[in-house]
């Protein structure tokens, strides 16, 4: 199942500035596997990172202020990379949940392009 509900792709085009919501999908009983994370639990904190195309790290870049947590969605600031400039972006989510495990989730569908 995949860990997100977002369809496509983000396009950040210079200037961009603008928070995007990321819904973390929930199995929707104790024996289905129809979501991300277990049924009964939630997502108690999140830290993002973003890579560029050569898995290098350009969280600074690519994210301007702290993500946010609200019933699953996990809202995250991004803008465009003045620095790295055009290509594809990958998103790395670090998920704590309510029971105090961790899985990781990614979104490599962030593409900057300045046209």
């Amino acid at each position: 199942m995949p860990s997100f509900e977002t369809q496509g792709q983000v396009l950040l085009q210079p200037f961009t500035q603008v928070g995007f919501d990321y819904e973390i999908t929930i199995c929707s009983s104790s024996t289905a596997n129809d979501g991300f994370i277990p049924y009964g639990t939630t997502v108690s904190s999140v830290n993002v990172i973003a890579y560029d195309k050569d898995e290098e790290v350009v969280t600074g870049e690519l994210i301007h202020g702290t993500p946010t947590i609200s019933e699953n969605v996990i809202t995250t600031p991004l803008k465009y990379p003045e620095t790295s400039g055009d290509g594809r972006y990958k998103l790395t989510f670090q998920l704590t949940l309510s029971d105090s495990s961790k899985v990781e989730a990614d979104f490599d569908r962030v593409v900057a392009r300045n046209s």
